[in-house]
């Protein structure tokens, strides 16, 4: 479906089995950076080396934390400790919403109206 539409230049991938890391390589357009923001229990993930090494894509880990950090955080945001800043902008914006982000320009999170 990506691919259609050129690819993504950048895919997050949250999941916690690699099974689940399958599928975003394969989305992402020539020069895409997939970034692993969890890590799978059984500790692999398998990526299709040919399609990534010939499209120049990247894939990064980034830490951010323990599985149970969010729960944490979900336990301060159900006791009124913390609130979402958000903006909601229409999908149409997102090129303008990435050059802000690229820029620092981003003063909250940015949710697409569909």
């Amino acid at each position: 479906m990506l691919q259609r539409h050129g690819g993504a230049h950048a895919a997050l991938a949250p999941a916690v089995n690699g099974e689940s890391f399958a599928p975003a390589p394969a989305g992402l357009r020539r020069g895409g950076r997939l970034v692993m923001v969890a890590l799978p229990a059984d500790g692999v993930v398998q990526a299709p080396v040919f399609s990534t090494v010939l499209g120049g894509a990247s894939i990064n880990g980034s830490i951010v934390g323990t599985r149970q950090d969010p729960a944490g955080v979900f336990r301060l945001h159900a006791a009124g400790r913390t609130r979402v800043i958000d903006e909601t902008r229409p999908l149409s914006s997102v090129d303008d919403c990435i050059d802000e982000a690229l820029h620092g320009r981003v003063k909250a999170r940015i949710v697409f109206a569909v």
